[in-house]
């Protein structure tokens, strides 16, 4: 009788750490999952939130990259790889991809501001302090909110 309750006692034990550890895998894959969206290509809500978090993080210090795909207009794709340190946003553009293209190559700009300005139909990435540009600031990239919000 005692050697049943002591494996019960057990058994109840082990289910309970193992319960454990799946909900705290699982609270934490969602989490790592949710900030994994490195690749843009919808321009849905979710990708303006994540692409608006990279700006957030790089005003707080924090490093982060993100790869933008925009739909094609005409031509092929133009691929744009955002890596920020926390300290300087390197935003390089490449065209290679678009035959059509009068600007076939790749354009680099190194910045030390990146900011995201929302007007009536537009939402507008900026970068400021860049390398070579003096104190122009730069509308690297924007979305029309009614674009966003049908996708």
């Amino acid at each position: 009788m005692i050697r049943t309750k002591t494996t019960t006692g057990v058994l109840v034990g082990i289910i309970g750490v193992l319960v454990l550890i799946l909900v705290i895998n699982l609270t934490s894959y969602k989490n790592t999952h949710e900030r994994k969206d490195i690749i843009l290509h919808r321009f849905n809500k979710m990708d303006v939130d994540r692409l608006n978090e990279m700006v957030q993080r790089h005003k707080n210090g924090k490093g982060d990259y993100l790869m933008l795909i925009p739909p094609i207009i005409d031509g092929g794709y133009w691929i744009h790889d955002v890596h920020s340190n926390g300290r300087e946003v390197t935003w390089t553009i490449d065209s290679t991809r678009d035959v059509m293209s009068s600007e076939h190559g790749k354009q680099v700009y190194k910045c030390k501001r990146i900011s995201m300005d929302e007007t009536k139909d537009f939402y507008v990435y900026t970068l400021n302090q860049c390398d070579n540009k003096g104190e122009e600031s730069i509308a690297i990239f924007s979305l029309l909110k009614e674009d966003v919000w049908l996708r």
